[in-house]
This record gives C-alpha cells, sequence and structure tokens, in this order.
C-alpha cells in the first residue's frame, strides 16, 4: 500500500468546471502541493449547460475562491437575480414565481403555508403566497437592493443569485489563475498511461507528458482520461441554443422561463445584453450526433445523467464529464459549487484514496438524486403520478422520491425533506403551490391563533412588503448606480 503524501495534482480541461477547481485548489493547498492545469483548447460549448442563474450560496462560494461581488458585477457582464418566473408553464399555463428567500415565518410551530391552507376558504385574498415573500414582491415590481441587517425591515429576508453566462465567469475566474502559481499546460489528450487502473500520466498532442497523483478530470466527458461511463437518472438527449440581443438595459431581475418540461424558453438580463436559451427535448430523434456538439448558434446536444461513482482510483471527475442536468432549475451550477467543496473537503492525503473516493461518491449520489427529484417536480402532477417505465433503477428512485413528497404535500401540505437536500423548504412550497398542488388539509395545531389575529397578521406583513419594495429602485438604476461607484472607488485605489 501506497501511503506517500500527494504531491501532483492535475485539472484537465478549462472549461467553467476546471478553472473553478484549479483556482479552489491553489487557495486551499500548501505550496508544497504542485497544480497543473491542463488547457485542452477546447471551445466549452457544453459550459451552456451549467445554466444561466445561480442561488444565493454563489456569493459565499465566490468569496471563498477569493473573487468578491465587486470583482463579479465590474469585471464581467453579470447581474443579480431573485429567482425564475415561470410564465403560462405546461399544459395546465401555470404562472408563479421561484424566488430564493428565507425561511417564512413559523408560527406557534406551525409551517407558513399550513394557515394559507387554512385561511383559503374564508379570506382568498390572503391565500396566494407571493405576497409573502419579499423576494417575490420585488420581483414583480422589477426594483432591487441588497438585504437589510435590520430586523424589523422586510428586506432582510431577501436572498439573492445571478443572471451569469458560464463563458464571461471563466473569463474572470481566469484572470485569477494569471496570478497564481500553477503550471499550465495546453494541448488535447491523446492517452493515459495506467497501472492496475491507476493514472501514471497523461500524453498530450503536443507530446508532452504529465505525471501526476491524483487527476481532476473536468473535460466535457469526451476525454481519453477515463472509460466513458454509463450515466443514471433522467436519460434524456437536451439540445440547447443561446441567442443574444446587445442591450444596456437591464429590464428584471428575475429570469423569464416558459414552455413546458421538454420544451422551454429562458429569458435573462445582463449587463451588456439580453440572454434568450431555448431547451429542447430531441431524446427521439434517431439521427444526432450527440458526441461531437455544434456551436450555439446551431445548437450544443448532450445526453443527461450522472455518473455512479465519479471518483475511481486516483481520478475524480468532476463538472460535465461526471454530471449534466437540465439547466431548468439552478441545479447545475449548485452542484458544482457543492463538488469542488466536498472535492476541498476530502482532498487525498496519501495514494490510498479508498476512503475519500467512497465517501465522495455517496454524497455526489446523494446530491444529484435530490437535484433530479426537485427538476422532475416541473413536471404535471399527472405525469409524474403516471410514470411507471424508467432507464434505470435511479430514475425510478427519483420518482418514487418525487411521488412520496407530492402526496404528502397535496394530503396535509407535508414538506418532505430528505437528509441535506439542495433544494429547501420554502423551494418546495413555491414549486408544489406554483405545479397547482393544493393541500387537502392543513395542520390542526394552525388552529391554535384566532382567525381575526392571523388575518391581522397576514395583513401586516403583506403591507410590510409592498411598502418596502415599493421604496425600492428599479433594478437597472440601482444596478448602474453601484457599478459606477464601484469603480469610481477602485480608480481612487
Amino acid at each position: 500500500m501506497n501511503n506517500s503524501s500527494i504531491k501532483n495534482i492535475i485539472i484537465c480541461g478549462n472549461g467553467l468546471a476546471g478553472a473553478l477547481s484549479a483556482l479552489a485548489l491553489a487557495k486551499a493547498l500548501p505550496k508544497t502541493t504542485n497544480l497543473t492545469l491542463i488547457d485542452t483548447l477546447c471551445a466549452h460549448e457544453k459550459d451552456i449547460f451549467f445554466g444561466n442563474i445561480t442561488s444565493a450560496s454563489t456569493y459565499a462560494f465566490l468569496l471563498r475562491l477569493g473573487i468578491s461581488e465587486i470583482e463579479v458585477l465590474t469585471q464581467s457582464n453579470t447581474s443579480f437575480s431573485l429567482g425564475t418566473h415561470y410564465d403560462n408553464w405546461g399544459n395546465e399555463r401555470n404562472t408563479w414565481y421561484q424566488c430564493q428567500h428565507q425561511p417564512l415565518p413559523v408560527l406557534q410551530g406551525v409551517m407558513f403555508h399550513h394557515y394559507l391552507t387554512r385561511i383559503s376558504t374564508k379570506a382568498q385574498g390572503h391565500s396566494e403566497i407571493g405576497p409573502y415573500i419579499m423576494s417575490v414582491c420585488a420581483a414583480k415590481n422589477g426594483v432591487f437592493a441588497h438585504p437589510s441587517r435590520d430586523p424589523k425591515n422586510p428586506l432582510k429576508n431577501i436572498e439573492y443569485g445571478y443572471h451569469f453566462q458560464p463563458r464571461e465567469l471563466r473569463r474572470l475566474i481566469n484572470k485569477k489563475l494569471d496570478d497564481l502559481d500553477i503550471n499550465i499546460e495546453k494541448g488535447t489528450i491523446k492517452s493515459a498511461e495506467k497501472s492496475n487502473g491507476v493514472i501514471q500520466s497523461l500524453t498530450l498532442s503536443t507530446g508532452a507528458t504529465i505525471s501526476g497523483d491524483f487527476f481532476v478530470d473536468c473535460t466535457d466527458g469526451n476525454s481519453k482520461i477515463q472509460e466513458k461511463l454509463s450515466m443514471l437518472g433522467n436519460n434524456r438527449t437536451l439540445k440547447a441554443v443561446e441567442h443574444t440581443l446587445p442591450s444596456k438595459q437591464i429590464s428584471g431581475s428575475c429570469r423569464e422561463l416558459h414552455g413546458s418540461f421538454n420544451n422551454w424558453t429562458s429569458k435573462i438580463f445582463l449587463q451588456d445584453k439580453h440572454q434568450t436559451l431555448s431547451i429542447t427535448d430531441v431524446s427521439d430523434k434517431t439521427d444526432l450526433d450527440s458526441e461531437y456538439p455544434t456551436n450555439n448558434f446551431g445548437g450544443v446536444i448532450v445526453n443527461t445523467g450522472f455518473a455512479e461513482k465519479p471518483w475511481k482510483q486516483n481520478c475524480l471527475r468532476l463538472g460535465l464529464s461526471a454530471a449534466i442536468l437540465s439547466p431548468i432549475t439552478p441545479a447545475p451550477i449548485m452542484l458544482l459549487q457543492k463538488d469542488i467543496e466536498r472535492m476541498l473537503e476530502l482532498i487525498p492525503i496519501s495514494h490510498d484514496m479508498k476512503i475519500e473516493g467512497k465517501e465522495y461518491n455517496r454524497r455526489f449520489k446523494e446530491d444529484y438524486i435530490h437535484a433530479s427529484t426537485f427538476e422532475n417536480a416541473l413536471q404535471s402532477t399527472q405525469t409524474i403520478i403516471q410514470k411507471e417505465h424508467f432507464d434505470n433503477k435511479i430514475e425510478k428512485l427519483i420518482y418514487d422520491k418525487l411521488k412520496r413528497k407530492i402526496t404528502q404535500f397535496e394530503s396535509r401540505g407535508v414538506i418532505l425533506q430528505y437528509d441535506l437536500e439542495p433544494f429547501n423548504n420554502e423551494d418546495w412550497t413555491q414549486i408544489h403551490l406554483g405545479m397547482g398542488r393544493i393541500p387537502d388539509r392543513y395542520d390542526p395545531l394552525a388552529d391554535k391563533v384566532e382567525e381575526t389575529q392571523l388575518i391581522e397578521t397576514l395583513k401586516n406583513i403583506k403591507l410590510g412588503n409592498k411598502l418596502t419594495s415599493d421604496k425600492m429602485p428599479p433594478l437597472n438604476k440601482y444596478m448602474t448606480g453601484l457599478i459606477k461607484y464601484l469603480r469610481d472607488q477602485n480608480e481612487k485605489i
């Protein structure tokens, strides 16, 4: 058994996953560890499947990597995002805002949505959830402000992520990498030399041989580093087409999304352009070659799913080589962040990586099952309940979990949560109600609050949110003023 320390780590692929992984490792590891980033000279078209919207966790994630919000806003075209506006979604034409938010109030130990169910038959004007979510109120008004530290200000509950383009974020990260002690090799990977399944070295198209102790495969999944894996979960073939239109007007703080689960279009507002991203399920098309995607003008085609064991021997698949999900939710970029954080936590300390690999694979699998469950919740309830044929055992597990969640919610409003899910109670409450899933009953403990007191409480929450959003500046004005201020301050330093 080789218990010598890890001295040479090789990151393969300079797409968004590779750039983020290289930066994270450079920040976390001691100077005695040698890092090599192999720029495989790809155009990174598949990075489009990381989506165009992040969750609120991205702020802290980037900050830990040494990237401040000031840099994100002044050195890329990234803009603020409060969530997604689903407009006339699916055959049922459901419309709602899926926004990021601090936990909703818990009254007398009972979750907030139970009171909305209770009051729905007597005061329907108070039963819609949107007015109680500060982020939704701001999104509807097209306004924005950073969260307040004042515990009495409704802005304390607002959370935000970003609208972004993967290539713009990657460009910003590459600037950071230029200032770090990372060896960068350019060339495509031609072969991998292995001994008993353990990678010893990689040979590049330039003729260079790169030896290492631990390899992080951040390619698009078609490299020569490891054999191709069969993917689990929702196995679909998706085509993505991106269009952009130059614009200096940031017209909205929510991603606009319409269509259906298998054919949808989203629009985001960046600092310098509007981006439209269209995703189509082309699984029934037999004449498509998903191995070689075209450029974004003609569309990028991928097969979705995730690897059962992305960490094998001394090679960790990370990013698109390990999983591709539909960017219908923020899950792709959320889980990329979680995968990198998990890699840093479990970075091997010796050549015996069995324990680290086993734990990484366990958590990875759970994360992608949970994220896929949330993604599938955007299908109609009837479609979900009636589904009986599955491509693999993991897809069946995903639907079984989702059916239990829907049954529990529609029966008595229970938000069924599994351990360490990436999407929280507020996310599930909004998606269930948005998709038209209404509980038949509510928690009887909600009756402890007198009706007149309950209505008064609901009125006060709505009024506070409305008055606050009415005072907030339009997003475009807020961002324009903020970025001008930040750039002026930077020039003074």
